[in-house]
């Protein structure tokens, strides 16, 4: 595999894809990734596009860093792009490469979940704990690796928000092996071991670049940015 020795660590939603929602179709887009159905459901402003689209076909090499699972992840178009080797997935828990799993970093994070409750147990326990609150809220297992929780139903009202923030901040403080993530009406609640930033930094020394970048639009991205050269934000980020 040839490699260019200038990479750049990328997240993908809202640092270079937004949902519809979020999209300014008074501007030129272009497809991002797609739903379950098959369906257009996030997209780049044309721009960023032919910017990604410049750097990978320069040979520099090009990392999506994301919280997507692999069966999200596929319906990006960075799946099929036979340039992209490599994928950093499940908010750090699964590295692709050339879209199959790496076997070291698998063993590694294999042994850090076998010493902590199994996401299903955490999904059980926090169930329980929210089942008196009135806020719907759409909480799921992620392939066991973490535990995402969705304020589906009052999209944007900043007191539910505010309130959710609340409660599962509690549950952490029960429960000191998880911390919490947020991004606008998304929740997730990880192991202390499932950052993105400890994927960069294993494919930063097992790479060896001599420039690393890292790209994000969320406070929790910094922390693999951190770790990287240089940084690029978004103009939409809250960073800014």
């Amino acid at each position: 595999m040839m490699l260019n020795k200038i990479i750049i660590f990328s997240d993908i939603d809202d640092t270079l894809i937004q949902t519809k929602r979020k999209t300014d179709f008074s501007k030129n887009v272009v497809v991002g990734s797609y739903n379950k159905e098959g369906k257009e459901a996030s997209f780049f402003y044309e721009g960023t596009k032919i910017f990604i689209d410049q750097l990978i076909g320069s040979g520099i090499t090009f990392i999506p860093t994301t919280a997507r699972n692999f069966e999200a992840y596929k319906r990006t178009i960075f799946y099929n792009n036979q340039k992209i080797n490599f994928a950093i997935l499940n908010f750090g828990g699964l590295i692709l490469i050339n879209n199959v799993e790496d076997k070291e970093w698998l063993e590694y994070i294999s042994k850090e979940y076998d010493a902590i409750n199994s996401m299903e147990t955490i999904l059980d326990t926090l169930k329980k704990y929210l089942s008196s609150n009135k806020i719907l809220l759409t909480i799921k297992n992620i392939d066991n690796y973490y535990i995402s929780i969705y304020n589906k139903n009052q999209l944007d009202n900043e007191e539910v928000i505010t309130e959710i923030r609340v409660l599962l901040n509690k549950f952490i403080y029960k429960n000191d092996y998880l911390y919490l993530y947020e991004n606008g009406n998304s929740f997730a609640l990880l192991p202390n071991f499932l950052n993105k930033k400890f994927a960069v930094d294993y494919l930063i020394n097992k790479l060896s670049p001599i420039l690393s970048i890292g790209a994000g639009d969320n406070i929790s991205d910094l922390d693999f940015m951190n770790s990287t050269d240089f940084k690029l934000v978004p103009k939409s980020s809250t960073l800014l």
